[in-house]
């Protein structure tokens, strides 16, 4: 089988778009980058475990002069393998936009559908 084909229930379209961002924790800063991203959210793959439920400050630094600053929430954390070292864990974090400008959000539709289509 050649993954999911069930019915897709996400509300926003991803697009796979790697750029760095820092997450701001409860605990501490968390430097990483996106695994894909949304208009209301994004996939990230981090070193340490944040609990679900917990509100993060998130900064993306997508193609232009300033970052994206919004708060997000952790929806799911799901722990893997660090593909590069075999040994270590680590932990595949969705994050659902909770407070992010209009501005930012139609800036990452807009994104979103261009990778999507093609353009970029």
């Amino acid at each position: 089988m050649s993954g999911w084909e069930g019915k897709e229930r996400r509300k926003f379209p991803r697009a796979v778009f790697p750029c760095k961002i820092i997450l701001a924790s409860p605990i501490r800063y968390l430097n990483s980058h996106t695994e894909n991203l949304s208009e209301g959210g994004i996939r990230v793959l981090l070193e340490e475990k944040i609990s679900p439920y917990s509100i993060v400050g998130i900064e993306i630094f997508v193609d232009r002069e300033k970052p994206i600053r919004c708060k997000g929430r952790i929806i799911w954390v799901k722990e893997k393998i660090n593909p590069l070292e075999n040994v270590s864990v680590m932990y595949d974090t969705g994050i659902q936009f909770i407070e992010i400008n209009d501005c930012d959000q139609e800036y990452l539709r807009r994104l979103v559908d261009r990778l999507i289509s093609g353009e970029l």
